[in-house]
């Protein structure tokens, strides 16, 4: 079934419902489940639906997405390399406030910030 198609299903199975949030959800469950062709009948749409509103998939892990697509694991690297070249040591140890030091090499590699 083209999108098309499956979107005019949904539509006119869906018009004129006043459902809670939870029951518009399992019906557009059924529907789209019906629509798709995924069950034969409404009856195992709604078994199916049912089914998988008890039983919940675990969410997805994320990881941290920057612009480029970088994982998170490459954008720390990277701000790493940038703080160990940027990060004054020598200030540093003169004013005994390491934090500092990174607290401002970080801003200037994360933010571009001096």
């Amino acid at each position: 079934m083209d999108r098309k198609s499956y979107n005019d299903c949904i539509g006119k199975n869906m018009k004129g419902k006043k459902l809670s949030k939870e029951q518009r959800k399992l019906e557009f469950c059924i529907v789209a489940k019906m629509c798709s062709g995924k069950v034969p009948s409404r009856e195992e749409a709604d078994r199916v639906c049912q089914e998988s509103a008890r039983h919940p998939k675990e969410p997805k892990a994320r990881s941290s997405k920057k612009g480029g697509g970088q994982s998170c694991e490459k954008d720390v690297l990277q701000t790493a390399r940038c703080m160990v070249d940027v990060i004054n040591m020598e200030w540093a140890s003169n004013v005994n406030s390491v934090e500092a030091a990174i607290a401002n090499a970080m801003m200037e590699c994360r933010c571009g910030k001096n």
